[in-house]
């Protein structure tokens, strides 16, 4: 129709001056040609070969791991705080101390608690030294005393035996003799004594003579009390029997003593063992006394609250006078190290997250400064508002210029896809609700079907193409399959 229109309107215009105007015709003769020309003109591009990522954009903040509430371990009374609000701390710097008088009694005690156990353990050891010396001596000293008493009572039983058999007939004869001669020897150094004395009275002999005779008298009647001795051993008499018996009985019993001591010879490895046990109770006072001392000096270690970090003092600590309790908070202390940024997914992407995740930090304070990181937590729970779950984002380099609190964005790579075919977006069209690209084929386009994937960033990833491939990517709307074409080579140049 608008070809039509146009070829009227030249032959309206011949009419209407009533001449023929030559340069007329030749502009309706060229217009005519352009206008039922077919050839469309296009821009193409080649299909691209190139990694692509899909990413996800989050906001939330710079935070720290380092900021914790520094607390007391006892109870007791805050004397001296050495820092204040904004007051930067090092790790191990002292930050308050409490009052230590009763864990230094608590100290003393436990220390004279290992003493007493170390005396018991000294008494013990030496009471096992003496169990094991007996328990290797005694069993033959027993021995020895049992041997003795057998020996006691077999000579006590020959006496027995001796007294009730009586003495032989030779030795009753030659005792009655003995007491005969003794007898005579006697009553002639009495005579003899008797003559003497009556001499010397006189003064017919001299007195030392006297002496000798005294001496034999003496002598004579020593010599008939004892031939009388023997003559009286060699009788029966009751009393011997009696005595030979008692000592028979004692001997008896001699015996079984010293065979009940040697049976108790037994008990000597109990005592030992005895002994054992007192040891290893005492070595284990002295492991309980040398606890408590490792605990009360661990208590008066721990009174000297210190920074378990580097960082700053954020808000008043307590004061001097104060009485903590176990677990009360001293003073706050946020670090620098261990900054971490913690952004919020929603529900519907959670699931493409995963730990070790690149991602791509941008600080809106620090001029849009970008940090690299990775996932390193997902919580588990989702905020009720929202449906949104924290992600936590450990930064890799130097993050000294960050401070927690910094708004930020990061853009998480959800997935990437090396060695994909991209074209420009733009390059897709619809072709019986299916998508397709034209192709420079010569002269003409050529239909290809593809099967489109990541879009990301101006460019789509499909499938059914080629590296290298001329992709039509202006002009590509006004196109069907074989039309015909012309590469507009001053545009194609700017692509």
């Amino acid at each position: 129709m608008k070809r039509f229109g146009i070829i009227s309107m030249a032959a309206l215009a011949f009419v209407g001056v009533g001449c023929v105007d030559r340069p007329a015709q030749e502009q309706a003769k060229t217009t005519e040609a352009i206008v039922s020309d077919p050839t469309v003109t296009v821009t193409a591009q080649p299909v691209s070969i190139q990694t692509l990522q899909e990413t996800l954009a989050i906001t939330g903040q710079v935070t720290t791991s380092s900021d914790s509430q520094v607390g007391a371990k006892n109870s007791g009374k805050i004397i001296a705080v050495y820092v204040k609000d904004g007051d930067p701390v090092s790790v191990g710097q002292t930050i308050a101390v409490q009052d230590t008088a009763s864990l230094s009694a608590q100290l003393s005690q436990a220390l004279a608690s290992v003493q007493t156990a170390a005396s018991s353990m000294q008494s013990a050891n030496a009471q096992l030294s003496q169990a094991s010396q007996n328990a290797r001596i005694q069993p033959t000293r027993s021995a020895s005393a049992v041997r003795q008493a057998e020996a006691q009572l077999r000579s006590a039983r020959a006496q027995l035996s001796k007294s009730l058999a009586g003495a032989r007939e030779e030795d009753r004869v030659q005792a009655e003799w003995s007491v005969k001669q003794a007898k005579s020897s006697l009553d002639k150094a009495q005579k003899d004594l008797d003559r003497y004395t009556k001499l010397v009275a006189e003064g017919a002999v001299a007195a030392a003579l006297l002496e000798q005779y005294k001496l034999n008298f003496d002598t004579a009647l020593s010599n008939y009390n004892a031939a009388l001795q023997r003559q009286l051993a060699l009788g029966n008499r009751r009393e011997d029997i009696d005595i030979a018996r008692e000592a028979v009985r004692q001997a008896e019993e001699g015996v079984r003593g010293a065979k009940a001591q040697q049976a108790l010879d037994i008990n000597l490895n109990e005592q030992v063992q005895a002994a054992r046990a007192q040891i290893n109770a005492a070595r284990a006072q002295i492991q309980s006394a040398q606890a408590q001392v490792t605990i009360a000096r661990q208590a008066i270690a721990d009174s000297t609250i210190k920074a378990p970090f580097s960082g700053k003092i954020s808000g008043n600590p307590v004061q001097p006078g104060t009485v903590v309790g176990p677990g009360s908070p001293v003073a706050r202390i946020v670090g620098k190290e261990g900054n971490y940024f913690e952004g919020e997914v929603p529900e519907s992407n959670i699931d493409k997250i995963g730990l070790g995740s690149p991602v791509t930090v941008s600080v809106n304070a620090l001029s849009g400064v970008k940090f690299a990181g990775i996932v390193r937590a997902i919580s588990p729970f989702g905020e009720s508002v929202g449906r949104l779950f924290k992600v936590r984002v450990a930064f890799s380099g130097d993050t000294s210029t960050l401070r927690p609190g910094m708004y930020a964005t990061g853009e998480i790579v959800l997935r990437t896809i090396p060695n994909a075919a991209t074209v420009p977006s733009m390059a897709i069209v619809k072709r019986d609700g299916k998508d397709v690209v034209f192709v420079l084929d010569g002269d003409k386009a050529k239909q290809v079907p593809v099967t489109t994937g990541l879009q990301t960033g101006g460019v789509i990833q499909v499938t059914g193409l080629t590296a290298g491939q001329q992709v039509v990517v202006a002009g590509q709307n006004a196109l069907d399959n074989g039309a015909k074409i012309k590469v507009d080579t001053a545009k194609q140049a700017g692509v």
